[in-house]
């Protein structure tokens, strides 16, 4: 029994150093027939860090403009923490946005907690009030000697729109849902190659 409790207990001091490095956001609250916002990503860092990545996972109607070669909206860096960093955005196969904040030389980021990011997003005129979600995956943080760190890989961030209370989201298993093709535009209807509908990809003969 006393193994047992030893090992829990070494389990959870691995759980908690994981945590201290990590990337993270706020809720976000806009009101009703706002056309844009904004998510702020955070990053605290008990170690010195040189390069970090996430990908965003919008709700349908909310989306960073893209016109299928180019963001038409830049990320924002954090000149106090990053003054030198730069941002690629490129657009995943599966829809989501990937975003990379690194330097050519393993500049290390100033700081230990606050604000690194801040990502532009566009919600549209259809979206009605109410609760979204905005996931956030594929969390990676680098030390200047390239080795990467363990962190939590994703989080959730809630997304309010105007006063409703309900929970939109997307039924997973909803044949009408959008259509998108793998550049992340939205399509009438899937035609042949690989499109992706309720966050997954389908092909089509």
């Amino acid at each position: 029994m006393k193994k047992f409790y030893m090992t829990m207990a070494a389990m959870l001091c691995g759980v908690a150093a994981m945590a201290q490095n990590a990337l993270y956001s706020e809720d976000i609250k806009v009101d009703a027939g706002e056309e844009s916002a904004e998510i702020e990503i955070f990053m605290k860092n008990e170690v010195d860090v040189t390069a970090c990545s996430f990908r965003l996972y919008f709700p349908d109607g909310v989306y960073m403009p893209y016109d299928g070669e180019d963001y038409e909206d830049e990320v924002s860096i954090d000149k106090t923490r990053a003054k030198k960093h730069q941002a690629i955005m490129q657009k995943s196969e599966d829809g989501g946005d990937m975003i990379s904040i690194y330097h050519s030389k393993n500049a290390v980021i100033s700081g230990n907690d606050g604000v690194l990011v801040t990502v532009p997003f566009v919600i549209s005129p259809n979206v009605q009030e109410g609760t979204y979600t905005i996931r956030v995956t594929n969390c990676s943080m680098a030390t200047p000697d390239k080795v990467s760190l363990e962190i939590p890989t994703e989080f959730d961030v809630t997304l309010q729109i105007g006063e409703g209370t309900g929970i939109n989201g997307i039924n997973a298993n909803d044949s009408k849902a959008p259509i998108y093709n793998v550049a992340g535009q939205r399509v009438s209807k899937a035609q042949k190659g690989i499109f992706i509908q309720n966050g997954k990809k389908v092909a089509v003969k």
